[in-house]
């Protein structure tokens, strides 16, 4: 599965989660690649010119990227944030969250199956037989030879194969929006925008940077109602706290769909 990757291919879109910002740029980890240690050139941040790079990223952000260079001599890599469009990204971040419930369900299925004691050794063996979780369980839904092949213990087939059709009967309610926001702030803007974007959070929304100052919201609840009430609040802690600065949003679409997690394969 995704850790057993060592190195990315030059155009392959990652996640990367800023680790340290330099004047020059910022070392990223790759989580998809085991915190695979990459580069993000600051001019590879913006298209546009950057005065202060924290105003663009700060540290523990995930970014989408696309993988710029590889030196092979080097072993070193170098990403970029200004060459992924945004529909790159809003697909990659629906891969690879699809990929972290898939990861969290299997988990769910080897405790309902009495198995965590096992856990490590049976997470060990479904990466050696699938290349991910979504893989698991794409093959789970279809019964293929793969699957029942697999030398995963049958309950725990078995418990996958009851949480996902659990999860088919539920529905879910999903809002997105486009945010726009900045901090006329000169001399402590960046530090305003981390304190915004972490309330933000704190609202049950989740927030992904596309481009300055972009950025993409969506907030799921159990109906239309709930959903949308988070977003409230969250624009709310945005009015509260940006003191000097743009701050616009506009809802991308509205999203009914039945909580079955294998419908986006």
């Amino acid at each position: 599965m995704a850790e057993q990757k060592t190195i990315p291919k030059v155009g392959e879109i990652v996640i990367a989660q800023v680790s340290k910002i330099m004047p020059f740029g910022a070392y990223c980890k790759l989580l998809e690649y085991n915190n695979l240690d990459v580069f993000l050139p600051i001019k590879e941040v913006s298209s546009g010119w950057i005065k202060n790079i924290h105003e663009f990223i700060h540290e523990g952000q995930k970014l989408v990227c696309k993988v710029s260079f590889y030196d092979k001599e080097r072993q070193t890599v170098d990403v970029s944030l200004k060459k992924v469009t945004p529909n790159e990204t809003k697909q990659k971040i629906n891969i690879f969250n699809l990929e972290k419930r898939l990861n969290a369900l299997f988990l769910r299925a080897l405790h309902s199956a009495n198995l965590e004691p096992q856990k490590e050794s049976l997470v060990a063996l479904a990466k050696t037989e699938f290349p991910t979780f979504t893989a698991l369980m794409r093959a789970a839904t279809e019964n293929t030879e793969e699957f029942k092949a697999s030398k995963l213990p049958k309950k725990a087939k078995d418990e996958m194969l009851k949480l996902l059709e659990t999860s088919r009967k539920k529905k879910r309610y999903i809002v997105s929006y486009i945010m726009q926001l900045s901090s006329y702030n000169t001399k402590n803007g960046a530090s305003e925008l981390r304190g915004i974007l972490a309330a933000i959070k704190e609202k049950d929304v989740e927030v992904q940077y596309i481009s300055a100052p972009k950025y993409h919201l969506s907030a799921e609840g159990k109906d239309y109602a709930d959903a949308e009430s988070k977003i409230k609040s969250a624009s709310e802690v945005v009015t509260s706290k940006l003191k000097k600065g743009l701050f616009e949003i506009e809802k991308e679409k509205l999203r009914k769909e039945k909580e079955d997690i294998m419908s986006t394969l």
